[in-house]
């Protein structure tokens, strides 16, 4: 069972990223949303709490700039596993198991209470970015080369280092500490996987935010966390990414809902009296 602390500090870190100071009209976004009921006991807890919380409904207003051709799903479910293998046309599924994986690991690695917090939120905005991403990639038809899984991270970062610093730091540092805190002994068949290693995901979320934010991220590399060999080509990375998305997405948002997502204060959340 899920202790009560490790399922509040998950509750606490969804509402933190997708809480909005002012509430935009569901209707005016494109994103769908669902909470399908788990037949898990031990999911039950993180179940009620988000569908309590309505933390889905809060990711419709911090998407709301985003036009699509045709709608997108995002749910919550239960998936008999962290990630599904098989994803349904045009939906985002963030599983209960992924989210009570990352508690544990959290739980495993740290007794900070802010620490832990910070992780959780970073690593549930990660989840959260990346199967979105994926699902945006096939509703606009985008071409990847390489590792979709990998353009998903990449672009999951992307959109992190564009909402704040307090965003930022929030979302890359805490994913960082649980890629860190992941990783393991790898054999030769775990390098056949669809998606990178955990370490090499660390990577590319620390160079991305490097580039996009030097003066904020430069402390990485100061403290030998990004190697300066990496560092050096963090700008070209992030410079591709970049162009990717002003051709492929960027056509897609609104440009005047977008300044107003990026003024909101979305880490500014009190807990209701």
């Amino acid at each position: 069972m899920l202790s009560r602390y490790t399922t509040h500090s998950l509750i606490t870190a969804a509402v933190l990223m997708w809480s909005a100071a002012s509430q935009a009209p569901a209707q005016q976004s494109q994103v769908q949303v669902a909470y399908d009921a788990p037949t898990n006991a031990q999911l039950q807890p993180i179940y009620q709490r988000l569908k309590q919380r309505a933390v889905l409904e809060e990711m419709q207003v911090f998407l709301t700039p985003l036009h699509l051709p045709r709608p997108l799903t995002i749910k919550t479910a239960q998936c008999g596993a962290t990630t599904l293998q098989q994803r349904p046309a045009d939906t985002a599924t963030v599983c209960y198991e992924m989210i009570a994986a990352i508690e544990r690991l959290v739980s495993q690695r740290t007794s900070d209470r802010n620490l832990a917090q910070s992780v959780i939120i970073g690593a549930f905005i990660q989840t959260a970015l990346h199967e979105t991403s994926r699902a945006i990639f096939e509703i606009l038809d985008v071409p990847i080369w390489g590792r979709e899984r990998d353009a998903a991270d990449r672009l999951a970062a992307l959109i992190m280092t564009q909402f704040g610093e307090d965003v930022s730091r929030t979302a890359i540092t805490g994913t960082a500490d649980l890629f860190m805190w992941s990783d393991k002994t790898w054999t030769g068949s775990d390098f056949s996987d669809t998606g990178s290693p955990d370490y090499q995901r660390f990577f590319n979320y620390v160079c991305i935010a490097y580039a996009a934010a030097p003066l904020q991220f430069g402390d990485m590399v100061d403290r030998g966390i990004l190697p300066k060999r990496r560092a050096e080509r963090c700008q070209g990375e992030y410079d591709q990414i970049r162009r990717a998305f002003d051709l492929r997405i960027m056509p897609y948002v609104d440009p005047d809902l977008l300044i107003k997502a990026r003024a909101t204060p979305w880490l500014n959340w009190a807990p209701p009296k």
